[in-house]
């Protein structure tokens, strides 16, 4: 299948969050797999890139699928591997996600990694002939996201994304709901995410910071509004089927006044 390159604007239109976009229809994730006729009776190959706490919570799905056979796993961390091999005993393991590519027999990979590494990443991925799901955020900027959309459009090679409220049947309700007018034309939407839990991971040498708690880095992420707050966005494009003019993030601080 031969695609053309598109514009950013067209690029916006084509993932169904501008304008009156068919993927934001009521169930605008299934588009994505429109022109697949069928589906072979085989496994997918699939390799997780990046089999951290993340990786490990999709794996444990994963593991469970009979249509996907876990054969990869690839991570620099040791400990991460160790704790994967137990989901996937029989997966062969490797320490540079290059040599995994290299890999014919693998069908997929499943990317994990520090948002900062998404692109490289995927771009190879692609080259290489694999479909790719990708954990979001998917770029750490938007000219990343571009251009990995326009890999995937060149090769043809499916491309998904995280965000999994488009799976939850809760989620889905409601936006058949919205969609059909049960509550009246909804102006504005507000919605909260109540962590309580600290980011930040222990870690048995000083010299892994940076590669266990990555997410607190700037040079690796892009902080709560990307990492979290992403969520919000997509629910309240799908919800209005519009794309958002401004994004805007602010954070409150609690000073601790210790008493003497």
């Amino acid at each position: 299948m031969k695609h053309t390159p598109i514009s950013r604007r067209d690029f916006l239109k084509n993932l169904g969050i501008a304008g009156a976009g068919t993927l934001l229809a009521a169930s605008p994730w299934l588009s994505a797999f429109s022109e697949v006729m069928n589906t072979s009776n085989e496994k997918c190959r699939l390799a997780i890139i990046g089999p951290g706490s993340r990786g490990r919570f999709l794996m444990g799905f994963l593991a469970k699928n009979p249509k996907v056979d876990i054969v990869a796993l690839c991570d620099i961390y040791k400990p991460s591997i160790e704790n994967a091999l137990k989901l996937a005993p029989n997966a062969k393991v490797y320490g540079d996600y290059r040599e995994v590519l290299e890999d014919k027999s693998i069908d997929a990979i499943l990317v994990a990694t520090p948002l900062s590494s998404h692109c490289k990443i995927v771009l190879d991925a692609f080259e290489a002939g694999k479909h790719v799901f990708c954990e979001k955020s998917i770029g750490f900027t938007m000219e990343e996201c571009y251009r990995m959309y326009q890999k995937h459009r060149s090769t043809g090679k499916i491309f998904f994304t995280g965000q999994q409220r488009l799976f939850d049947p809760r989620y889905i309700k409601a936006m058949e709901m919205i969609h059909a007018g049960t509550f009246g034309e909804i102006n504005a939407i507000r919605t909260f995410w109540n962590r309580n839990g600290d980011w930040r991971r222990s870690v048995p040498s000083p010299n892994l910071e940076r590669l266990i708690n990555w997410r607190l880095y700037k040079e690796f992420s892009k902080g709560l509004m990307t990492e979290l707050a992403c969520h919000q966005l997509q629910i309240g494009s799908w919800a209005l089927r519009k794309i958002p003019e401004k994004v805007m993030g602010h954070h409150l601080l609690e000073r601790r006044q210790r008493c003497v």
